[in-house]
């Protein structure tokens, strides 16, 4: 299984249909690779927060970004 099909899973269990979650984890997947190159981190921990903020926004939660 590849990374987008890993990810989409992820976000089909938050509730995405099949298509929007391979979209929204392409977007989130380069997304974690960029934030990865300017903060210098883990491009999975770039991902894990990113993911984390799809879910409280799911969940109708809000959040500080964070720098």
């Amino acid at each position: 299984m590849g990374e987008i099909e890993q990810v989409a899973g992820v976000l089909k269990q938050l509730g995405a249909e099949d298509d929007q979650a391979k979209v929204m984890a392409a977007q989130l997947i380069k997304r974690a690779e960029q934030i990865s190159e300017e903060r210098g981190v883990e491009k999975v921990s770039a991902l894990a927060e990113l993911l984390q903020l799809v879910k409280s926004g799911r969940d109708g939660e809000t959040h500080e970004r964070s720098n």
